[in-house]
């Protein structure tokens, strides 16, 4: 099973661009990027250079061609976007998987999350203590009523059950994101049943015991990206949500104002 042949970039051949400068302006700030994947294709050969054994692994466990490109250029993408974070090359970043199979970064203060569907990824960055995000696009709307028994708590439904299409959809589909989002941040993914928890936009909650010791509680925030994608992000409360798209232009990175957090 192998990668489809990428076109060699623009930039110097053999390496990925150079991350941007990706540091937190304050120390209470949680840095989230985006990236589209399709833009990122004629990086595929570098990207797959920059995955360690584990993540190659995974990559090639995907039987669709494009899904493993997909997960290749993510999983470089992750490492370039904490690269900016920290101030080191991609190269270097110490990214590992829990025995969960959540990112980590082993011996740093620094937790980190990513989510990726349908051709476009998001990343999260946060010092302050744990952090979950998730992003879907906005058609898989449509598909989410008949799973709403599986994802709505019983005070969710029944908030809810006054909606109309489309409204309906959009709205379970937010709140599907925020969920995922917090158990990202729990490292417990779906470990925990949707069901057992409610989950406003802008709520503060608690994490479990599972996730690391003395962390305290996360707000959940929508991230507002346009029209085509949703996303949430589980941040510590006092955070700042700082973010930012991450586009390859002429063989560097730009990165361009992302979002406002409800």
């Amino acid at each position: 099973m192998t990668l489809i042949v990428p076109v060699r970039p623009l930039g110097v051949p053999g390496a990925m661009p150079d991350a941007p400068d990706l540091r937190p302006s304050r120390a209470r700030s949680c840095v989230v990027a985006f990236a589209e994947l399709e833009a990122w294709q004629s990086w595929l050969e570098e990207a797959w250079s920059l995955l360690d054994p584990a993540e190659r692994t995974r990559v090639l466990h995907r039987r669709v061609p494009a899904d493993r490109e997909a997960l290749t250029i993510a999983y470089a993408l992750h490492r370039m976007v904490l690269s900016g974070v920290l101030g080191i090359s991609a190269a270097d970043v110490p990214l590992s998987r829990d025995e969960r199979g959540c990112p980590c970064l082993p011996g740093m203060a620094l937790h980190t999350s990513l989510s990726h569907a349908d051709g476009v990824a998001a990343f999260a960055v946060c010092a302050m203590g744990p952090v979950g995000i998730d992003i879907e696009p906005s058609l898989r709307a449509s598909e989410l009523p008949q799973v709403s028994t599986s994802v709505c708590h019983a005070i969710e439904a029944s908030q809810l059950a006054g909606l109309r299409e489309p409204l309906y959809s959009r709205e379970l589909l937010a709140l599907w994101v925020r969920k995922e989002a917090l158990l990202k941040a729990e490292g417990i993914g779906l470990e925990r049943e949707m069901t057992a928890f409610v989950a406003a936009d802008g709520a503060v909650l608690p994490l479990t015991a599972s996730t690391a010791d003395n962390a305290g509680p996360v707000r959940l925030s929508m991230l507002e990206i346009g029209a085509r994608w949703t996303a949430a992000v589980a941040a510590p409360v006092d955070a700042v949500i700082e973010g930012v798209w991450l586009r390859p232009v002429g063989g560097r990175v730009v990165a361009e104002p992302a979002l406002y957090v409800s």
